[in-house]
């Protein structure tokens, strides 16, 4: 029995230690190859399970700050990932100084054409490290505007008002101009900008532009809103509306448009005209002007 049991082994531990190539002057058996590349296979599913307990167990009993639960999550999948592909390595037999001559090739490769790959896992690093952006903030960024869903190690995914998601690469938070509205309060200011013919009773105005913030839902009361005569213009009296939402709560947006909705349907019920810019031509000829009337 022990002699067929042999004859069985025997094969499998041949195959199992047969060298298949040398890296560095060692050699690589494939088994230790398959181990690696079957772990190498779940790493990513491995780093999930590992960051998931750790959040559980770490993160959220002792971090009580959205984004930077995000930040520590995230960095705990990368170091786990990190750890299982160091391992996969060591179990293969492929010695670490092997990656001396890869990072070379690396940085060349880099040069020529990885730089915006770099570029953007360098900038997620930022993110997550300084969070000027955190998950449910509200930001406006060239035509995209909306909340703050994932910040990911390459890129930061934007979901707007349509339910769009946009997924904008972490560089572009850090080169150019960002708009966040909840960068360190929810509560902000915004404005709405109209204008009345001259001749209007410009109180009459007032009073019905404030029933409409003091009674339009999302409008903050404290800071009280505000209504402006800002000036007199060429063909206008100018008027501001200042109010405070909180954009954890509503979407800006849509008060502005309930406002305005509102503005349009209380001054035309109080025959309110809103202005438009006229123009008089002044016609200069040498002769009269022949004019007939077509019936």
């Amino acid at each position: 029995m022990l002699q067929g049991l042999s004859e069985f082994i025997d094969p499998i531990a041949l195959i199992w230690n047969h060298k298949l190539f040398t890296i560095a002057g060692v050699k690589l058996s494939f088994g230790n190859v398959l181990v690696a590349l079957i772990l190498l296979l779940f790493a990513g599913r491995l780093s999930k399970l590992v960051t998931k307990i750790i959040n559980s167990r770490l993160i959220e009993p002792f971090v009580h700050d959205k984004g930077s639960q995000n930040t520590y999550r995230t960095f705990s999948f990368y170091v786990s990932l990190a750890i299982f592909v160091i391992m996969s390595l060591t179990i293969a037999g492929i010695p670490l100084t092997v990656f001396t001559v890869v990072g070379g090739a690396l940085a060349i490769g880099v040069g020529f054409g990885s730089q915006n790959i770099v570029n953007n896992f360098i900038s997620g690093i930022i993110l997550l490290v300084e969070k000027p952006i955190k998950i449910g903030d509200i930001v406006e960024l060239d035509n995209i505007s909306g909340s703050v869903q994932a910040i990911r190690i390459r890129s930061t995914q934007v979901k707007n008002g349509d339910g769009k998601i946009f997924v904008v690469p972490n560089s572009f938070f850090l080169e150019k101009s960002v708009l966040n509205w909840s960068y360190s309060e929810t509560v902000v200011r915004t404005v709405i900008n109209f204008g009345v013919a001259y001749g209007t009773d410009v109180k009459l105005v007032e009073g019905l532009a404030m029933n409409i913030l003091l009674n339009t839902e999302g409008v903050k009361q404290d800071p009280i809103p505000l209504v402006l005569f800002e000036n007199f213009g060429e063909s206008t009296l100018d008027f501001q509306l200042q109010f405070w939402c909180d954009t954890k709560d509503v979407n800006m947006a849509q008060v502005r448009s309930d406002i305005r909705f509102k503005i349009d349907d209380h001054f035309k019920k109080n025959k309110i005209e809103m202005a438009f810019p006229q123009r008089d031509i002044n016609l200069r000829v040498n002769r009269a002007l022949e004019v007939k009337v077509l019936s």
